[in-house]
């Protein structure tokens, strides 16, 4: 009788107990089905504009490409990228000059396209923030003249000028579409609103174009792109 008591003595000691682990067993199990509904880090894509390689050897450009990639947070959230380098002649009414830099965009892209079973395409809105670092050297330029009468345009027989250093930093809203054409293959193009946040300007000169945000005028700080882009899908796990 008395060892039967100790026993259930014993028993009734440990019993809380073990409910107690197997709840928090529960919980966590449930915490961790939470956690993989919630992330969906299925894939990565990588690729490149395919546009800016073939405009760049038209205008006679020495370098322009872009190297574009996203990777998936969610089922709809992507973490997205895109990192380029240009040199470029750019001529205009009054001054030619060269614009050599790098440029990086980061972000996010939220699709907003429901997939039927077995697709896999997209149409998202997005946000970046671009920033560059580049340097612009004045080719030749004129000077006007207003004491002219025909013309007022003065030769343009001045001394190059280079201005390195340079920096500008800007927001885009993106909208765009992508859509797998083979298995992990995709074909993307995207339309991009940018508004200049900062920029670093050189003496007596002001920057009339920012790799990564493109042309740049007085009159307001908004500017426009966009890119046609050819991206890999590479999975980073197995299907069940």
């Amino acid at each position: 009788m008395k060892k039967r008591q100790i026993y259930l003595f014993i028993f009734n000691l440990f019993l809380p107990s073990a409910i107690v682990f197997a709840q928090v067993e529960n919980e966590l199990v449930d915490s961790l089905d939470v956690q993989n509904s919630i992330l969906n880090i299925n894939k990565i894509r990588l690729g490149i504009d395919v546009y800016k390689p073939i405009k760049s050897s038209s205008d006679g450009d020495n370098l322009n490409y872009e190297i574009v990639g996203d990777l998936q947070l969610t089922e709809n959230l992507y973490l997205a990228a895109e990192y380029g380098m240009i040199d470029r002649l750019i001529e205009d009414e009054n001054i030619n000059f060269n614009s050599n830099g790098s440029f990086l965009r980061f972000g996010f892209d939220y699709n907003m396209f429901k997939n039927w079973i077995g697709m896999d395409n997209s149409i998202f809105l997005g946000l970046r923030y671009g920033s560059s670092n580049f340097s612009n050297k004045i080719e030749s330029y004129y000077v006007r003249n207003g004491d002219a009468y025909f013309s007022n345009f003065v030769d343009n027989n001045y001394q190059t000028i280079d201005h390195s250093n340079l920096n500008g930093s800007w927001l885009e809203i993106v909208a765009g579409v992508k859509v797998e054409t083979f298995k992990n293959v995709y074909l993307g193009f995207s339309l991009r609103l940018n508004k200049l946040l900062s920029t670093k300007k050189p003496e007596n000169f002001d920057n009339l174009f920012i790799p990564g945000f493109n042309n740049v005028t007085d009159d307001n700080t908004f500017g426009s792109g966009f890119n046609y882009t050819l991206t890999y899908s590479i999975p980073l796990r197995k299907k069940k």
